[in-house]
């Protein structure tokens, strides 16, 4: 009996596996192509399918009704795992990162709205071009792709279960609001890269901008949501 119990096991895991790895693909080149392409697309398969096996033994046919999604959230979860374990964001760029949010935070307070790259290039005391730059350089590493993946921690879990969705709820009432203040560009421009998924050449093409300068919106992006979070 036990012998048998264990080969229709080992016949069930297979199935798991087979209806999981398009789901790993799908995930890993989905979110690639939003992120900067030093990133290799097979590290991230490689994390996802890691992700796979672990749903396969944790997954319980009496709670969940259909494996997909629940892999799903599992795959993503460890790939966003990697990424956050190798990302490339250097001290010095957080330091840098921390500083413009900053000047960007006191200048908005002070002036009452949402500060033009000009003046937050004047407040930090560099030319334009020298911010512009800057911005470009926050906007290399795996960190920013990042700045819009709100999702469930585990989908397991029974304790805290409800506040964890509260929090999550709430995370994203407050990214929403703090992105309607950001100038209508770099809202087109997140929507565009966040929502529809779009690869930044696209994004380039669609505003009739160049490729870099949608770069230097998103990494500027960063550090203006930060500012606007931390008025919450």
């Amino acid at each position: 009996m036990a012998e048998l119990e264990a080969k229709v096991a080992a016949q069930d895991r297979h199935t798991l596996i087979e209806l999981g790895l398009p789901i790993v693909r799908r995930v890993a080149f989905r979110l690639a192509r939003r992120l900067p392409p030093n990133v290799d697309v097979g590290d991230l398969i490689g994390a996802g399918s890691e992700g796979l096996l672990r749903a396969i033994d944790k997954f319980d046919h009496e709670r969940y009704t259909r494996f997909e999604p629940y892999a799903e959230a599992r795959i993503r979860g460890a790939i966003l795992d990697e990424l956050r374990a190798s990302d490339s964001m250097t001290r010095h760029g957080r330091r840098r990162l921390a500083e413009v949010t900053r000047t960007i935070r006191k200048l908005e307070q002070r002036l009452g709205r949402a500060a033009e790259e000009e003046e937050i290039a004047r407040e930090l005391g560099m030319p334009l071009d020298a911010y512009r730059k800057l911005a470009e350089d926050l906007a290399r590493g795996p960190a920013l792709a990042r700045l819009g993946e709100l999702h469930p921690d585990d989908l397991e879990s029974h304790d805290g279960g409800a506040d964890k969705l509260h929090a999550e709820r709430e995370m994203k009432q407050l990214l929403a609001k703090a992105i309607a203040r950001l100038p209508e560009r770099t809202q087109m421009v997140l929507a565009l890269y966040y929502q529809e998924e779009c690869t930044q050449a696209e994004i380039g093409t669609i505003l009739g901008i160049t490729e870099s300068r949608v770069c230097q919106i998103l990494g500027e992006s960063a550090a203006r949501l930060r500012a606007q979070l931390a008025k919450e």
